[in-house]
């Protein structure tokens, strides 16, 4: 094997895992003239395999050259020589896709204003989008947030829960933000004991967005301008299909229920640890959901629970009401007052369903 000329073609792409035996193997080269595969390998006592895989990995990061003139003879290379080799062209590399970056930009927002206008002016030929493509989700969010002007409006899960297409969209919401546009976002209540949802509520509020959390989250959905809505797929809301709305009635219409919803709902505010208050409203939910005889993965989703953090707060509850089933704590709530009149029917539904105690 001709060390040499595969040292000087050799070309940089990934140096391989650096473990002990590869730091040992450079320590070693380093404490002598010079060194060769076989004699490491003797003096090591290891397989020559094993050599081989650490002058791979030294070679990648050129920490090993051939001394010149010699016969497969290898010496150690200095740690900030081998950065200087390795890192310049990386970072020329960058500056100059940083400069065709700035290149491309420039000369496409030459076209983008009259593309808006046409788009505004013109109705899309697709009404609806349905599509489990990431790739194509992220380019119609994109187009959707660079496009939006005057508000933003999101329900969704805590953060800890939410989809792909919600995660991707968080920067572009505060970039929204940021142009002018105002920015309310809606989580269920539970959302106030995640700390990836918190550290969202202080960058979004920072730039002057609101955040509120309510009893219940309906379903899912990101709305620009009242004109484009991102909805899931699935009416369950499983599973990362997305169906992308282009219809400004029905994107005006999700609006509405936004701002039915954004009424009751709570201030978050970014400094809030906890459930700050509303604890009781959430257990009130629960109860009454329970007492609708909904399932226990319905309720759990609405309320923006994980099915095991519902069970845990179902228990509570049931042992606060001595109750034997779920549903019986929801109507035991419901007999004695802990929830709203309007689940009173449920109730005593439920008692004539069991006949005369």
């Amino acid at each position: 094997m001709d060390i040499g000329t595969r040292t000087r073609t050799h070309e940089y792409t990934d140096a391989g895992r650096v473990d002990e035996f590869v730091v040992q193997v450079y320590e070693y080269t380093l404490g002598c003239d010079s060194v060769t595969p076989e004699g490491l390998t003797r003096e090591l006592d290891v397989p020559p395999h094993r050599i081989e895989e650490a002058f791979d990995v030294l070679r990648g990061l050129r920490l090993i050259k051939e001394v010149p003139g010699g016969r497969g003879e290898l010496i150690a290379v200095n740690p900030e020589a081998a950065q200087m080799e390795l890192l310049v062209p990386l970072e020329r590399a960058i500056h100059d896709n940083r400069r065709q970056l700035v290149g491309v930009k420039s000369q496409l927002l030459s076209f983008m204003e009259a593309f808006s206008n046409t788009q505004r002016a013109r109705p899309r030929r697709e009404t609806v989008v349905v599509t489990d493509d990431r790739h194509e989700i992220e380019l119609r969010l994109m187009e959707a947030a660079q496009s939006c002007e005057s508000e933003v409006l999101v329900m969704q899960p805590c953060v800890a829960q939410e989809p792909p297409e919600l995660t991707y969209s968080r920067p572009l919401v505060l970039e929204a933000r940021q142009r002018g546009a105002d920015a309310r976002v809606l989580y269920p209540h539970t959302a106030r004991g995640d700390a990836g949802t918190r550290s969202y509520v202080r960058d979004l509020t920072d730039l002057g967005g609101k955040v509120r959390t309510s009893r219940e989250i309906h379903g899912r959905f990101l709305i620009f301008d009242r004109r484009v809505a991102f909805v899931p797929a699935d009416a369950t809301g499983e599973g990362n299909g997305v169906a992308i709305v282009y219809d400004p009635s029905v994107a005006a219409f999700l609006g509405s229920i936004h701002d039915l919803v954004w009424q009751s709902a709570f201030g978050l505010e970014s400094g809030a640890v906890g459930y700050g208050g509303i604890l009781d409203d959430l257990k009130t939910t629960i109860l009454e959901l329970l007492a609708a005889g909904i399932k226990d993965e319905v309720i759990a989703r609405r309320v923006g629970m994980s099915d095991r953090s519902f069970r845990r707060h179902v228990a509570a509850i049931m042992q606060d009401l001595a109750a034997d089933s779920r549903f019986q704590a929801g109507v035991t709530a419901a007999r004695t007052g802990l929830i709203g009149s309007v689940r009173t029917d449920l109730a005593d539904a439920a008692s004539g369903a069991k006949g005369p105690a």
